[in-house]
């Protein structure tokens, strides 16, 4: 069987054949800018900012002063199938064009969500001491500040659930604008709750859309399409869920939205998050599964079985943190590709071109004239 591209440019183990270190400063300079509050940098893939600009653009928006609201991104970049960009560069456009449109949907909704929706279920959940209490709140909520929708609550033996009706058909746009809406009260529940609440599923009257993967991690549950309305179906066991947040932590959370919506969806599971903690911590040597347990104090076989239970692997968590560092040093720093090679743990620049071209379907040089052409 053919090897992927990041198990081809695994180190030999024998300590006399690691990678050289490369230069402190560099290493340095991805730690530091790369790190969000939440913990290490993270992308998202470029199909949203595309579908952003798209909208604004629609509206009327010259499409070179909306790019440049998200500190420069080509007309290359975005149309690239595989291409990600950096959660600060999404939040300043989302952010910028909600002030703009007078829309918290950002222009990707064609029901215009009012200013102040995102604060108003905010601080109205924070209220609730479950989660039952929370959903029928903001059913509620939405019902207030999303025209156009009836928005039923209803609790019963299989457990909770949020309907959102058409008042009137919509004809545009209609899987964005559930996505929007569906995205922002599941985020922001997510948020309250200090963990994503259990689906049983989570509805779309509208077909499956192409981005099918990326919806999928980001709700936790099945994601059903072609259903008679759009609804959240929450989990019998999921109803006495109680909120962790605290009033003071409501300002810091609204003013680093969007990004802090995404970050309570792409959460990881708390033991994803340590081994990419403990793997960027040993870098530019990479280290291995097993050498990983023994920093966490687990048996191999125990990490692989946890990390599973928490939908991941440690070749995919290996990859993403390489992946986001190496799209970072590329669009934000002029350090030559073998050094930011050497510094994310490949033995040499070809093996780290060969997993690049693997992730975003560029080589790495070609994303950096790309960034480059944005400036």
């Amino acid at each position: 069987m053919k090897a992927s591209p990041s198990q081809d440019a695994a180190p030999v183990r024998a300590k006399s054949l690691h990678p050289p270190r490369p230069r402190a400063g560099l290493l340095r300079g991805l730690a530091a800018g790369a790190i969000l509050p939440s913990g290490i940098l993270t992308t998202l893939p470029m199909r949203y900012m595309h579908s952003m600009v798209q909208a604004a653009v629609a509206r009327g928006l010259p499409r070179e002063q909306v790019q440049s609201w998200a500190g420069g991104i080509s007309a290359e970049m975005l149309e690239a199938p595989r291409a990600r960009v950096g959660l600060p560069q999404f939040s300043r456009l989302y952010a910028a064009l909600t002030l703009r449109l007078q829309d918290e949907g950002a222009g990707l909704s064609s029901i215009q969500i009012a200013p102040g929706a995102a604060e108003t279920m905010t601080r109205a959940g924070l209220s609730a001491n479950s989660l039952g209490e929370c959903a029928e709140i903001f059913a509620k909520s939405l019902n207030a500040t999303v025209h156009g929708m009836r928005v039923a609550f209803r609790g019963d033996r299989q457990g909770l659930h949020i309907t959102l009706t058409e008042l009137q058909p919509i004809e545009d746009d209609r899987h964005n604008t559930y996505e929007v809406i569906l995205f922002t009260a599941y985020s922001t529940m997510s948020w309250l709750f200090g963990r994503r609440p259990p689906l049983v599923s989570v509805d779309f009257p509208s077909p499956a859309p192409k981005h099918l993967f990326e919806l999928r991690t980001l709700f936790a549950g099945p994601v059903r399409f072609n259903q008679p309305v759009a609804a959240l179906h929450f989990t019998p066991d999921s109803q006495s869920m109680p909120v962790v947040r605290r009033p003071a932590e409501i300002p810091g959370f609204l003013r680093r939205a969007p990004a802090s919506f995404i970050e309570a969806l792409l959460n990881k599971g708390e033991l994803a998050l340590r081994v990419r903690q403990t793997i960027h911590d040993g870098l530019p040597a990479l280290r291995t599964l097993n050498e990983v347990a023994e920093q966490l104090a687990l048996s191999p076989r125990s990490l692989h079985r946890k990390l599973d239970a928490e939908n991941q692997s440690f070749q995919k968590v290996k990859d993403e943190l390489r992946r986001d560092l190496a799209l970072h040093a590329l669009t934000r720093t002029d350090t030559p590709l073998k050094q930011i090679a050497l510094a994310v743990g490949f033995v040499d620049q070809a093996s780290f071109q060969r997993a690049f071209l693997h992730w975003t379907g560029r080589p790495p040089g070609t994303w950096r004239r790309m960034a480059s052409s944005a400036r």
